[in-house]
């Protein structure tokens, strides 16, 4: 098999999507559930209108379900997607009814390597919210130049923060497939799998993410198209990762 290429593993991903557009059913439900696009523009929230009333104990009770629910969801569609990819990459094709009972069978599994996936997610997000902070005001205009210097100093900190939890999010990245085809959650797997491959991983996440970011701003319906097309290209794109750099660690061409 090839070395691991950039744009012939996106390419490839849309070649699996249009060779079994089942693919992209799973998602129709966790495609309701944007917890990372909510979380995000909560955080934003926060800084331009700062900390809202108190929620009532009913909100909060409401707004955890929505995230249970939609966590749940999430980690069966990518287990369903991560069986789908596996069966066309051995050149079958797994019915959907098949690929859903058994992604529901890794749920349990998954849930704990996504948890990880999702804390670093949100330690990026408020690195960089709080690291564009100063730049956004009601005016919108630029801080004064003479900033202080333990506001520097917590900017460049924040950025520090941002870029290691970036490195480990990207590194552990592979959890999906790892976790759903092997006896583990797949951190450690992953872990050791994109070793030296780190920037090609990162920028298959790169493209898929400028995607996500494109197709989230058409009016109305974008985020849940961005659910619902962007999601399952990058599950599919993840699991052909993790296919390429197992054989090849298998084969030797990594040491």
């Amino acid at each position: 098999m090839a070395e691991l290429r950039i744009i012939d593993t996106v390419g490839r991903s849309f070649g699996l999507l249009k060779k079994d557009p089942a693919l992209i059913v799973p998602f129709i439900l966790p495609a309701l559930f944007p917890i990372e696009r909510m979380i995000s523009n909560g955080l934003m929230l926060l800084v331009v209108l700062g900390p809202p009333e108190p929620p009532s104990v009913r909100s909060i009770l409401l707004l955890v379900l929505y995230f249970v629910v939609g966590f749940f969801f999430g980690a069966w569609a990518s287990a369903a997607a991560i069986f789908k990819v596996t069966e066309l990459e051995k050149g079958g094709k797994m019915g959907l009814q098949e690929a859903l009972s058994k992604g529901l069978e890794r749920v349990p599994k998954l849930l704990v390597p996504a948890m990880t996936g999702l804390a670093l997610y949100v330690l990026m997000t408020v690195g960089l919210t709080i690291a564009i902070s100063p730049y956004i005001s009601v005016g919108t205009s630029l801080p004064s130049q003479d900033v202080s210097s333990p506001s520097i100093v917590l900017q460049v900190g924040v950025g520090f923060l941002v870029i290691i939890g970036l490195y480990f999010a990207t590194r552990l990245r592979l959890y999906g497939p790892a976790s759903v085809l092997e006896r583990n959650f797949g951190l450690k797997t992953s872990w050791r799998l994109v070793k030296r491959k780190w920037w090609k991983l990162f920028a298959i996440l790169l493209i898929f993410g400028t995607m996500a970011a494109i197709v989230s701003r058409i009016p109305v319906a974008g985020v849940y198209l961005c659910g619902l097309i962007v999601d399952p290209l990058t599950a599919i794109a993840i699991t052909l990762v993790y296919f390429r750099l197992r054989e090849a660690r298998s084969s030797g061409e990594e040491h």
